[in-house]
């Protein structure tokens, strides 16, 4: 067993043993009902006294992680070990409530894990296989090595200002106007969206969204109190000719929109509708979200404005995210808005999370700063563009007649429209059967028919051999679902 001690360090040496069992307990290193060394043996390994031992034990014991039996030893007692989940029947219906949050993402989550051989098309997030653990852990290592004392600190709750300074210089090469000064980090930009959304918004106010939308984001202005009114959209975006009617009947407070690789249809708005959308907000006073939380994963086409970047005064937020390119646990995202606004949303941003993580910060701006963030753009859009075509091509090749998929140049997600004889409630239970899962596009509508036949996939977490499997699987259930269709339609007209 690896104690590490530091016998130079004010913390007592049983302490240090005790937080080492605790966190092994805690990580599932040691299981519920594994047997400790005893004190003896375990004083003799670390060339401490027994007392020290005995006195970590009874640290431990105390509370609640281990149990000394009589006669036979110290055993862990893991406090807060979950019950065991139900074996999931291959034969039961998909599992809603467990398995799908109210985003309705099925991505296997901790507490609600996928059964084996699952494939899973619904999760959000990239593909584990690109995101640089070692190049990172090798400049987290540094940082600390270098900087151990000021990254362990709260640091500036508006972000650690060279990270800030290398977004500007970053977003300013691309086009978009920003100042370390503008810049608030955040934890993910789930946060800027709640920091955007609490500063700005009151219950009882409207937003448009364009529909369908991002589904935590719809969440969020729910929980809220906020109304959401939906913008139609079409396959250039959404439709800005709607705009002038809902505007001048809503008079919303804020106008929320992800123009590049949409979530879930991987559209993008056209150049001049982004042009007459920033037009038609200044006229009208409203508020841009301009939410781009994968805008650098573009496979093929030419990069397009960003709405700040066409705005005239500081009428966008812009917001983006680390969490997408590099791992999703990093929890590092970012707003940039301009001095008027910028000092409430560092404010909320300061009592709702007090600061973002300081080592995480530098590490990444150490990361980004010594070029390995576009080595790791450029293999990411090369994998990503690859296991695009690998799911369009198979889709093609198996989906029945008359599914229709939208083609993305970029981003994470394909987008299915369904056959009225293929609906999404009938056909989940089928796909779990196959083992395969996606996200329903019900998620991403408030009460629209259209939701019953849309599906959301991502291409960008599986294997290429995996994707071409999952995508016969959900075809098999498609056929299944068509077939049950026709069956019941002869059930009620046998004529």
């Amino acid at each position: 067993m690896h104690i590490p001690l530091d016998r130079h360090s004010v913390i007592p040496l049983y302490l240090q043993i005790e937080e080492t069992l605790r966190c092994a307990i805690l990580d599932g290193s040691l299981k519920e009902g594994d047997k400790l060394p005893s004190t003896r043996m375990l004083a003799a390994e670390l060339a401490v006294s027994r007392l020290t031992v005995e006195n970590a034990y009874g640290e431990l014991a105390a509370k609640g992680f281990l149990q000394a039996r009589r006669g036979s030893g110290a055993y862990v007692c893991h406090p807060y070990a979950p019950p065991a989940p139900p074996a999931a029947e291959q034969t039961a219906l998909f599992p809603v409530d467990p398995f799908t949050t109210g985003a309705s993402r099925l991505d296997g989550q901790a507490d609600s894990p996928l059964p084996p051989d699952v494939i899973n098309f619904a999760a959000g997030v990239g593909n584990p296989r690109i995101f640089p653990q070692e190049a990172f852990r090798k400049v987290m290592h540094s940082v600390l090595r270098r900087h151990a004392e000021e990254a362990f600190h709260y640091g500036d709750y508006c972000g650690y200002y060279p990270l800030r300074d290398t977004l500007a210089r970053i977003l300013s090469l691309q086009g978009i106007p920003a100042r370390p000064e503008q810049i608030l980090i955040t934890n993910g930009s789930q946060q800027a969206l709640s920091l955007v959304s609490h500063t700005l918004l009151r219950p009882g106010d409207t937003v448009l969204v364009e529909e369908p939308t991002y589904a935590e984001a719809l969440t969020l202005f729910e929980l809220q109190g906020v109304r959401t009114v939906p913008i139609p959209c079409d396959a250039d975006g959404l439709c800005v000719d709607a705009l002038p009617a809902l505007l001048a009947a809503h008079r919303p407070a804020l106008i929320y929109t992800i123009p590049n690789f949409h979530n879930p249809t991987g559209r993008c708005l056209s150049e001049p509708r982004r042009r007459q959308l920033v037009k038609l907000a200044e006229a009208a006073g409203v508020t841009l979200l301009e939410d781009d939380f994968v805008g650098d994963l573009r496979y093929q086409g030419a990069a397009l404005p960003s709405l700040r970047s066409l705005a005239a005064g500081g009428g966008v937020i812009y917001v983006g995210t680390f969490s997408k390119m590099l791992m999703p646990s990093i929890r590092i995202g970012y707003l940039v808005a301009d001095a008027a606004l910028y000092p409430r949303l560092a404010q909320r941003k300061h009592l709702d999370s007090f600061t973002t993580s300081s080592l995480l910060q530098r590490s990444l701006d150490a990361f980004v700063t010594v070029g390995s963030y576009q080595r790791q753009l450029q293999r990411a859009c090369r994998l990503y563009r690859q296991l695009r075509d690998v799911a369009a091509d198979a889709l093609a090749r198996h989906l029945p007649p008359g599914c229709r998929v939208e083609l993305p140049e970029g981003g994470l997600f394909l987008w299915v429209q369904l056959p009225p004889d293929i609906p999404v409630s009938r056909l989940m239970p089928l796909a779990w059967q196959q083992n395969v899962t996606f996200a329903r596009g019900a998620c991403f509508y408030r009460n629209n028919p259209q939701a019953e036949f849309t599906l959301r996939l991502n291409f960008s977490a599986q294997t290429p051999e995996r994707t071409v499997i999952g995508i016969e699987r959900l075809a098999r259930a498609m056929t299944l679902c068509r077939a049950q269709t026709a069956e019941r339609a002869t059930l009620i007209n046998p004529e």
